[in-house]
């Protein structure tokens, strides 16, 4: 019984996964603009701001690009999954032996996998950059508060 319906579940398909990934994709798009938007200003005015503002700002929104930076393979790794069972699961459903419907389902199954490290390896570097970034402001603000 819930065998059943966790293969019904299973032969939707790669399709909601990758509209996850896609979703995924924009956002982490627009975290990244406004972030690097953010560090432009934060950067000209980070001398006024006191220290925990400061950090709080330069820290804000980074949680989702290591999220999905740490995720996005997951999900990947998880459609390419249920493309494999969905191949095997038309195998089974033939009387046939073909191995061109075979292949074709694992090709379209390895699309969620490479989709899901696009997603991944941008949202890794773009993290590790604004890490950096909040490192090196956060310096500066240190020796601001060291010298006065």
């Amino acid at each position: 019984m819930l065998s059943e319906k966790l293969l019904s579940f299973a032969l939707l398909g790669i399709d909601p996964v990758l509209w996850l990934l896609v979703a995924m994709s924009v956002i982490a798009v627009g975290v990244m603009i406004e972030r690097a938007l953010a560090f432009h200003q934060i950067q000209k005015n980070y001398h006024i701001m006191d220290y925990y503002t400061l950090r709080l700002s330069l820290e804000s929104h980074l949680g989702i690009l290591a999220t999905f930076g740490n995720n996005a393979p997951f999900i990947g790794l998880f459609g390419t999954v249920l493309g494999i069972i969905q191949a095997f699961h038309t195998i089974g459903s033939n009387n046939a032996f073909d191995v061109q419907p075979i292949m074709q389902g694992i090709s379209e199954a390895l699309i969620a996998t490479a989709t899901g490290l696009f997603v991944a390896i941008p949202c890794v570097i773009a993290y590790n950059y604004f890490i950096r970034r909040v490192k090196v402001i956060l310096t500066q603000k240190e020796a601001q508060l060291n010298e006065a």
